[in-house]
């Protein structure tokens, strides 16, 4: 069980976005998107979720081609959070945690405690009643993160598609957004997110994958990706890693310019 896309390739006019792309998301690992911005990355990974139609090569999730899947068999298998969920109308909070047991066949009981689950593991039962256009963009993420789990909270494997979920969050709600995802990969579930930092990447990723210009650099483990010379062709810096605890830093060598 597990997605797979094959030589994914895409472009706006007659420019290239991706290049012949190979990439292979399984359950059981926390796998982590990176590059600069512009690289392709959001492409990807709504071509991978099905959101986006291929313009060529194929993603097979679980063997089937994604693009068979009904919308309703597409959301029982993956959930995705993007960086755009706008809801600009008065609705509690707690309601969109429970938008995200809408595919599933009806269990009020269980669709309850279900979404009670998940507003208590993000930390978010005193957002319950507040309406969510009153949120911060941290609560926000916080709140919509607490929907796809609700959304994918069956009996793995399933895939958690995430782009950029921590980047409104404090450092707090950072840590715990991503030790969740840390326990759901460990419990059988595939998460595939985007982050730009790398060094949260370097701590929780089981698998790497790096992008630059629309082409794969490589994908692998933390160290056979997330080296001083891939850094460098994809980011265009030099840096330094400390190993310290089993945990790699990375740290510019030249942090700045004029201030």
């Amino acid at each position: 069980m597990t997605l797979i896309g094959k030589n994914i390739s895409y472009q706006i006019g007659k420019k290239p976005i991706l290049e012949g792309i190979n990439i292979e998301i399984k359950p059981g690992e926390l796998h982590v998107l990176i590059g600069r911005n512009g690289a392709g990355k959001s492409t990807l990974f709504h071509l991978l979720c099905g959101d986006t139609k291929l313009q060529s090569g194929k993603v097979y999730c679980n063997e089937v081609e994604i693009e068979s899947f009904t919308k309703i068999e597409l959301a029982k298998t993956r959930a995705v959070l993007t960086q755009d969920a706008q809801i600009n109308f008065p609705i509690p909070s707690e309601q969109i945690i429970a938008l995200g047991r809408y595919p599933h066949v009806a269990d009020k009981t269980k669709d309850s405690e279900i979404v009670e689950t998940c507003l208590k593991i993000t930390n978010s039962t005193m957002l319950r009643q507040q309406h969510y256009p009153t949120l911060s963009g941290g609560e926000k993420q916080k709140i919509n993160f607490g929907r796809i789990l609700a959304q994918v909270w069956e009996t793995p494997p399933r895939y958690i598609f995430l782009d950029e979920p921590v980047s409104a969050q404090d450092i707090p709600n950072q840590y715990q957004t991503l030790n969740i995802c840390r326990h759901m990969a460990d419990k059988g579930y595939a998460v595939f997110m985007i982050l730009h930092d790398l060094n949260l990447a370097s701590q929780y990723a089981d698998r790497v994958t790096l992008i630059d210009k629309g082409k794969l650099i490589q994908s692998g483990s933390v160290e056979e990706v997330l080296t001083t010379k891939n850094i460098e062709i994809a980011f265009g810096i030099k840096t330094k890693i400390l190993k310290t605890n089993e945990i790699n830093f990375i740290i510019p060598e030249i942090i700045g310019g004029p201030i």
